[in-house]
């Protein structure tokens, strides 16, 4: 009979502030004042991004009232004097914006790494606080470095098995998808039907140009029309022409370039006879 693996699992509500337990309800004596380039985010750290303007808050606020709460730190044991954050990434960002030299800490040298990695997840999941690539990297480090199911991730956070494995599909995606991802360019629904796909690159100039919706795209990719988009790509040296080019004549103008056979056409948009003329009166002159 199999053996199965023995992985804690996380209740909902559980965090870091579980695991550090009543250290952070001490007396301030109990603090210690670390310098800012003492410290750096820790290698379990699923939060990559962190909102500029959230950030700016933060400091003005630190600015106004000080730190009220310190950062939770761990002793980086292969450099001397150096620290990783275990709780209060963002207090320890904003304190930098705030030119702040020191802040009030903490320091645990009695919790592992996989505690930290494991409980840091599931706090920045709850709070809604990792956009969906930060999310499938944490879920893909608890499948790959702490021996997790995906049946494990979704009792720990409370979301379906079937959630978890879309959402850890995402990492298949090409770093070119994944970005307009982040920027927010691009949501899941539209980037999910181009997981695995070899034309997925092609695909998204043609989503980001006429601005499909994630219906539209399922039925592009069905349909396999793809050869029939490609060329209408237009690059920005097109685009310029045309514009150049419907200034000088006052026409709407519709360059189409096949890169591939070094030919293409140009269209005049004529709205009466009397632009008709004008056009056929502007060839004779040439």
């Amino acid at each position: 009979m199999k053996q199965k693996k023995n992985v804690r699992t996380i209740g909902l509500g559980s965090g870091l502030s579980s695991l550090l337990g009543a250290e952070v309800e001490k007396s301030p004596d109990n603090y210690k004042m670390i310098p800012v380039e003492f410290i750096k985010p820790g290698p379990w750290q699923p939060r990559k991004i962190f909102d500029k303007d959230e950030l700016e808050s933060l400091s003005n606020s630190i600015k106004n009232q000080g730190i009220i709460q310190p950062v939770i730190l761990k002793p980086n044991d292969a450099t001397k004097n150096q620290y990783f954050i275990i709780a209060g990434e963002r207090r320890w960002r904003a304190c930098q914006l705030s030119k702040i030299h020191e802040i009030p800490a903490i320091i645990r040298t009695d919790i592992n790494d996989k505690k930290i990695a494991e409980l840091s997840l599931v706090e920045n999941i709850q709070r809604s606080e990792l956009n969906p690539i930060e999310e499938a990297e944490g879920y893909q480090s608890l499948l790959s470095n702490y021996n997790y199911t995906q049946e494990d991730i979704s009792k720990a956070v409370g979301k379906s098995r079937s959630y978890i494995g879309n959402i850890i599909r995402l990492l298949s995606l090409s770093d070119k998808a994944k970005e307009l991802l982040l920027q927010k360019k691009l949501t899941i629904g539209q980037v999910r039907p181009l997981i695995g796909h070899k034309d997925a690159d092609i695909y998204l100039d043609i989503i980001l140009k006429n601005r499909l919706n994630s219906r539209d795209i399922e039925k592009l990719i069905k349909n396999g029309k793809i050869k029939s988009h490609k060329n209408k790509i237009k690059n920005i040296d097109i685009i310029n022409l045309e514009k150049e080019l419907s200034e000088l004549t006052g026409l709407g103008i519709n360059i189409n370039f096949d890169s591939l056979k070094k030919t293409g056409t140009i269209k005049l948009e004529c709205k009466n006879l009397s632009e008709f003329n004008y056009i056929i009166e502007k060839i004779k002159v040439i």
